[in-house]
């Protein structure tokens, strides 16, 4: 059954990811092997969890890179996220098989104007989780990614030393 998830990020988090490789387990797969996580909130009751490999974060920069040029103009418009308004209590914590991410940017549309870049993220079923996030996520995202990218490449070097 597909569903669809919508909340706006409040807070967000690039967690850098080191994987000892256990020798007797064969060789680790670079693609598969995640580097960071991503971490989005909504409030103090939302969280979703994202973990990438390196082909997933250049993936995502480059999915950035090509919807920055269909950012409609939009009138400066200080939109601020809103938490999840779910009852004190109750908490989710969404971690999906992520296997396809899309991102559009700030726009006017038919139906009006979207103020903030839309994250989405599907499963292997179709569901999603879609993140509403402000420029500054956007930036932090992309400085994330950019590091652990960065980072990994460097571990590479130190390991063929």
């Amino acid at each position: 059954m597909r569903q669809t998830i919508a909340f706006q990020a409040t807070a967000f988090e690039a967690q850098p990811v080191q994987v000892e490789a256990d020798p007797n387990n064969g060789p680790v797969d670079p693609d598969a092997t995640p580097v960071v996580v991503l971490v989005f909130q909504s409030g103090p009751n939302v969280v979703l969890t994202i973990p990438m490999s390196v082909t997933d974060a250049g993936n995502t920069m480059n999915a950035f890179t090509e919807a920055e040029p269909h950012r409609g103009q939009i009138p400066d418009v200080q939109w601020e996220p809103q938490p999840a308004g779910l009852p004190e209590g109750m908490f989710w914590m969404l971690s999906p098989a992520v296997v396809g991410i899309s991102v559009t940017p700030p726009q006017v549309t038919p139906d009006g104007m979207i103020p903030h870049w839309t994250l989405t993220f599907e499963d292997q079923d179709g569901s999603q989780v879609q993140v509403a996030v402000s420029d500054a996520i956007t930036v932090q995202m992309i400085r994330g990614l950019s590091s652990a990218i960065d980072d990994n490449d460097e571990s590479d070097e130190d390991d063929e030393d």
